[in-house]
């Protein structure tokens, strides 16, 4: 299976025989038609989507005459001044539906005695229900989930305590800018009320949550009750269906509907209080986005290591960035020399080892195999952390290191990486999807930062399959509890693979793009630019596909299914 990241450098003829080969005449016709400037309506494309997606009249009645319609009580929390009927809970096909409007001032202890449903439906200002929405949410609670056979997804089988769904914005009857969600994300949590205007919550989970909390029920798009539910939750559950739409105006139509007057930053600070995490919640220059910069209770040492082969202009360029921007200093670099062949590069080590004390050289005299490199230098390093750095890095301001540090030390946390850009600012990496292209590739590739297409994945710090080994910072004892990098992968998919060996021995990765870099390496540069190289490559690639097939096979937790696996923009292939 190829993606878009294969095109580059491809004429247009074989551009075309691709796309119709992976996408279909239908698609193929339309990408023409763009391309020569005939406008082509995404959002008449997406509202026919919708009709081939919603449940048909006939299934609706079927829905309301089962015995599973009546199986689950809800109840449904609507803010003071909401109707039930204009948010679409009075066309529901599940009939076992109580409604509470919460009153001003009104407290979750105080709400829960007027609740009677097993499961509390939190339905926000000025949304629309799908009438087969609760049926939905009863088959998730009462349908066992197949188990699986990957390593690193997660299939509980207990009934779940939140549950949630995708969302879109609606004008009138025209429904548009569809958000297709990634499973339980804390993290993402953290930086933005994702979960949105309508989710379910199990009634004796927010008996937990009242017995330790005193919360703001209204004016903050439930975002208290989502991350406390999130961090009192033993199972939660993503249904991959668009099953509520935000009423949206003209002007507001591409906006995430969301808190913008700064309760969310109150509602965060609970959080962090709750979760006994010190940190500064920093409002995004994106409305209705945060970040939180965690506080450390101790700078432990980082052993950078950089596999260098020649090359000094680069290396000298991420070193003085580093020395020159990085506000964290308890460091050491390990420069991993590898088959130099230039006496120059020699005479560099050693007027640098002079100057600084941090800096070491560890020389490997095997033949080139990135994964061994590392491996040997991690033998040398003293650190606590490991970041793995490519020499052709630069490090973009003073946060960077600590941006890593604080999400690697982040409880369940195994690595993290960052945002890293080519030359010309657009994107090179913003985490690793898996499946993408048939095995895995970078998300957000060769796009422009602060694009509202693909908000809120390119602002959010957030749980993701893997990070690329061009900036990967790895807790050492993790790092040695799953075996080191495996030598079989001597130049591709080495951090892939480590980083799915980190997630199946129980730990999470973490993307945070407020650590930026640049990765000076060109777009159009491979691995594959002699036979030999290719055919080296495409072992790798099968490699990783035989190892990882169940992962690859049942898809990214962090990607939603109904998402593109040909391009990196997070689109669908409508």
């Amino acid at each position: 299976m190829l993606s878009d990241f294969d095109l580059e450098g491809k004429n247009k003829l074989q551009k075309a025989v691709y796309y119709l080969r992976y996408y279909g005449m239908s698609y193929t016709a339309k990408k023409a038609l763009r391309k020569i400037g005939v406008p082509i309506s995404e959002e008449s494309e997406y509202m026919t989507w919708c009709r081939r997606m919603a449940a048909t009249k006939a299934e609706l009645k079927q829905q309301k005459e089962s015995e599973k319609a009546k199986k689950i009580p809800f109840t449904i929390v609507l803010e003071a001044e909401e109707s039930a009927e204009a948010a679409g809970w009075k066309k529901q096909t599940c009939s076992n539906v109580s409604v509470v409007n919460i009153l001003k001032g009104m407290s979750l202890a105080e709400l829960l005695k007027e609740v009677n449903g097993e499961y509390v439906v939190f339905s926000g200002k000025d949304i629309k229900a799908a009438p087969e929405y609760l049926y939905e949410i009863t088959k998730c609670i009462t349908e066992p989930q197949p188990k699986g056979e990957s390593k690193v997804r997660i299939y509980p089988q207990e009934t779940p305590d939140v549950i949630y769904t995708d969302e879109d914005n609606c004008v009138g009857k025209k429904r548009i800018r569809p958000f297709f969600k990634p499973d339980m994300s804390k993290n993402m949590l953290l930086n933005f009320q994702y979960m949105g205007r309508c989710f379910v919550v199990k009634r004796s989970l927010l008996e937990i949550i009242a017995e330790n909390k005193e919360l703001e029920l209204s004016g903050n798009d439930w975002y208290d009750i989502a991350l406390q539910a999130f961090y009192y939750a033993k199972h939660v559950r993503h249904i991959p269906k668009v099953l509520f739409s935000n009423k949206v105006t003209e002007e507001t139509k591409t906006e995430f509907v969301r808190a913008k007057d700064g309760k969310g930053e109150e509602c965060i600070r609970r959080y962090l209080k709750t979760a006994q995490m010190k940190g500064k919640v920093i409002k995004s220059d994106v409305a209705g986005f945060y970040h939180v910069e965690m506080e450390l209770d101790k700078e432990p040492l980082v052993s950078i290591i950089i596999p260098n082969k020649d090359h000094i202009e680069d290396l000298k360029l991420c070193l003085d960035s580093l020395r020159e921007k990085s506000d964290y200093t308890n460091y050491e670099v390990i420069i991993a020399e590898n088959n130099s062949e230039k006496e120059e590069t020699f005479a560099y080590y050693e007027k640098l080892q002079k100057e600084d004390a941090k800096i070491r050289v560890v020389t490997w005299k095997g033949i080139f195999n990135y994964s061994a490199i590392n491996n040997f230098a991690v033998k040398e390093a003293k650190g606590e952390i490991l970041l793995f750095l490519n020499n052709d890095t630069e490090f973009m301001d003073a946060k960077t290191l600590r941006e890593l540090v604080t999400s690697t030390m982040k409880s369940g946390v195994g690595a993290a990486g960052a945002m890293l850009y080519y030359g010309d600012e657009t994107i090179q990496h913003g985490g690793i999807i898996m499946g993408m292209g048939g095995f895995a590739a970078h998300a957000l590739w060769s796009l422009t930062d602060r694009d509202e297409k693909y908000y809120p994945f390119s602002l959010c710090e957030r749980e993701v399959s893997g990070c690329t080994g061009a900036c990967l910072m790895v807790r050492r004892n993790v790092f040695e509890e799953i075996g080191q990098m495996d030598k079989d992968f001597v130049v591709a998919l080495n951090d892939v693979d480590l980083c799915m060996k980190i997630r199946a021995a129980g730990y999470e990765i973490i993307f945070n793009p407020y650590a930026r870099l640049y990765h000076y390496e060109s777009k159009s540069r491979g691995y594959e630019d002699t036979m030999e190289k290719q055919a080296r490559f495409q072992r790798e690639i099968a490699n990783f596909q035989s190892k990882w097939e169940n992962e690859i096979t049942e898809k990214d937790p962090y990607y939603n299914p109904n998402l593109t696996l040909h391009r990196a923009d997070y689109s669908m292939d409508i």
